[in-house]
């Protein structure tokens, strides 16, 4: 009930982002505005079905990215049009494409976010263009009018990236520098946690995709600034981890945040961006599960969503798989409990966006005014609302397809149905073949500690034998740390809202292993920062026999973990780190800790 209630009422004004939304509500109104001006206000609709869906796409990426992403999802936008079309012909024809379209969603969606979003957005076209057959030649059309509205899209995006003038690119910086800030008064604090990673995830994705137009002499400064950044954090982890003074202060740290802000332009300027803010990318996804559950389940119910909706009318059918691909989500939370929230804005919406079209029926002037403002709120409540949002989007699907004559009788009753048949199936199709993420959170916890084991063997390794390859290793197993564990504590996050299930770790254990990995990634971090520490005396032989024992205690631990059983008892640990001395022996010695912590709520054998 507190999730429903924060779905609806909660109204995130920080999320506002006024800029993407004119962007894109600029790139709907073109297609309808110019079909109006030739009298034929109807032609307008596909390419404004296309700008619009296409327009969410434009949220994913910085630069490069997000425009081949715009890109990609017009071509498979109008593809799924066209098949959609071709395929409302025939009742098992389309039940059967349906399922197809959901699958192909599902599936590829495990890549990453824009992957997901672009599978999304097809499925949706897919549907609503299902929703009235059409021959091959008329289909073409309405496909290349779809591909047309994604390419306004694109080439509005393309328009705005010289007024960026890195702003994106500052602004991600400064963000990294604040939360540094944050965290070094934490750590005077007397904070065990680790510095904050998200922020240069978010930072790396935005320098690595920089601004085309900006000069290459500050893109280089903004990539010195992270390269400080990620040294000061190794630092600040060390302090936490060796109990050092932390350096360097807060305050020099928010004046770097601050004065990268106030290097931006004018303060309208900065806030009216026209494009979206960047989202942290390195956490994708590179496997695909080609029989996973998601997939079959995502498939199963869409197709029968389609044949509900085709067994009352053809032209209606739409309606129940669209709040079927809305509501149902991979897992529990997302799709039950924050599914009614958009049941109950997709019922308002449908009520809305029924009465106006009665009212705009006729006035092809006022229904492209009420498709644009439909549009236009979408865009501004999308972050901030979902439930607004919901609202919106149902109000721009009925107007639209009321503009091309369909559904010309379906009542506002109907609608109702429809949407609480939608979204209860979607529901009982979760809960008929779940996918609970407790069962993943012990296994997700084992790959944490393994992708920790690999940093720590890289570090090590660069001690021994340093060279720009090791340095690059120890690059790459930062980067997988760092994928793992935001699966690991998004996981969590969901087992918090799940029912309680025998023989799988609950929340709080996991919670508790999660910390412990937290004290084993400050051991790295301090490791690390000792490599720059030329003056550090290291006897290799010493080292490795302390890496080769941490490296086995930690792959036990990850195993007793996994299968699940308790964890075999191991001195080797303690009696290697015996054979180190001065500073190493004080960063060993973090790591020794760490595993006893994480053996203890592991157990022993």
């Amino acid at each position: 009930m507190r999730e429903l209630g924060a779905t609806v009422t909660f109204f995130d004004r920080s999320a506002l982002e006024p800029g993407f939304a004119l962007r894109c509500t600029v790139g709907v109104a073109i297609p309808l505005i110019v079909a109006a001006a030739l009298g034929r206000p109807a032609l307008g609709i596909a390419a404004a079905i296309g700008a619009f869906i296409t327009g969410f796409t434009s949220l994913q990426g910085i630069y490069r990215t997000r425009l081949s992403a715009v890109l990609v999802a017009a071509v498979s936008m109008s593809a799924a049009s066209f098949v959609g079309a071709i395929a409302a012909h025939s009742t098992p024809g389309v039940i059967a494409a349906t399922a197809v379209a959901g699958y192909l969603c599902a599936t590829f969606g495990q890549i990453g976010p824009i992957a997901a979003t672009v599978g999304l957005n097809s499925l949706v076209a897919f549907v609503l263009f299902s929703s009235q057959p059409l021959a091959a030649p008329a289909a073409l059309l309405q496909s290349e009018l779809v591909a047309a509205g994604g390419a306004i899209q694109a080439l509005l995006l393309l328009s705005a990236w010289p007024f960026a003038r890195l702003e994106t690119e500052r602004e991600a910086v400064a963000g990294v520098y604040r939360d540094l800030a944050a965290y070094a008064r934490a750590v005077a604090d007397g904070t065990q946690g680790l510095p904050p990673i998200t922020p240069f995830a978010t930072a790396r994705q935005v320098l690595a995709d920089p601004q085309p137009f900006a000069r290459a002499a500050e893109k280089a400064r903004l990539q010195r600034l992270l390269e400080d950044a990620e040294v000061i954090r190794k630092r600040l982890g060390a302090a936490v981890s060796t109990r050092e003074p932390t350096l360097p202060a807060a305050e020099r740290l928010d004046e770097i945040a601050t004065s990268l802000h106030r290097g931006g332009d004018a303060e309208w300027l900065s806030g009216f961006d026209l494009l979206s803010r960047p989202r942290p990318g390195p956490y994708v996804g590179n496997r695909i599960a080609w029989l996973s559950r998601d997939s079959l389940r995502f498939a199963l119910v869409l197709a029968i969503a389609m044949a509900l909706g085709r067994h009352f009318e053809a032209d209606r059918g739409y309606w129940i798989p669209l709040t079927t691909a809305i509501v149902l989500k991979p897992d529990f939370l997302t799709t039950v409990v924050r599914g009614f929230g958009r049941i109950a804005g997709t019922l308002v919406g449908a009520v809305v966006a029924s009465l106006a079209t009665a009212l705009l029926r006729g006035h092809a002037a006022a229904q492209v005014a009420g498709v644009i403002v439909a549009a236009a709120a979408a865009y501004v409540t999308f972050n901030p609302n979902y439930a607004l949002f919901t609202i919106a989007i149902t109000s721009f699907v009925v107007i639209s397809l009321g503009m091309r004559g369909l559904p010309g009788t379906t009542t506002i009753a109907q609608r109702v149905l429809d949407t609480l048949a939608g979204g209860a199936l979607a529901m009982i199709g979760y809960l008929a073949l779940p996918t609970w993420e407790r069962k993943r959170t012990r296994a997700l916890l084992a790959d944490l500690i393994d992708e920790q084991r690999a940093l720590s063997s890289a570090i090590f390794r660069a001690y021994t034998d340093p060279s720009d390859d090791r340095y690059a290793a120890i690059e790459r197993a930062r980067t997988q740390v760092w994928k793992i564990r935001t699966a690991v504590e998004a996981s969590i996050d969901r087992t918090r809202s799940e029912p309680y299930r025998h023989h799988t770790i609950g929340a709080g254990r996991a919670l508790r292993i999660l910390a412990a990995t937290q004290r084993f990634g400050l051991a790295n971090l301090a490791l690390e920062a000792g490599l720059d520490d030329r003056t550090i005396a290291i006897d290799a032989k010493a080292l490795r026999a302390f890496a080769g024992a941490l490296d086995e205690r930690m792959a036990e631990l990850a195993q007793a973990l996994r299968e699940p059983r308790r964890a075999r008892p191991d001195r080797r640990l303690e009696a290697t780190l015996a054979r180190l001395d001065g500073p190493l022996r004080d960063r060993a010695a973090a790591y020794a800790d760490a595993v006893r912590r994480m053996t203890r709520l592991i157990g022993y054998a």
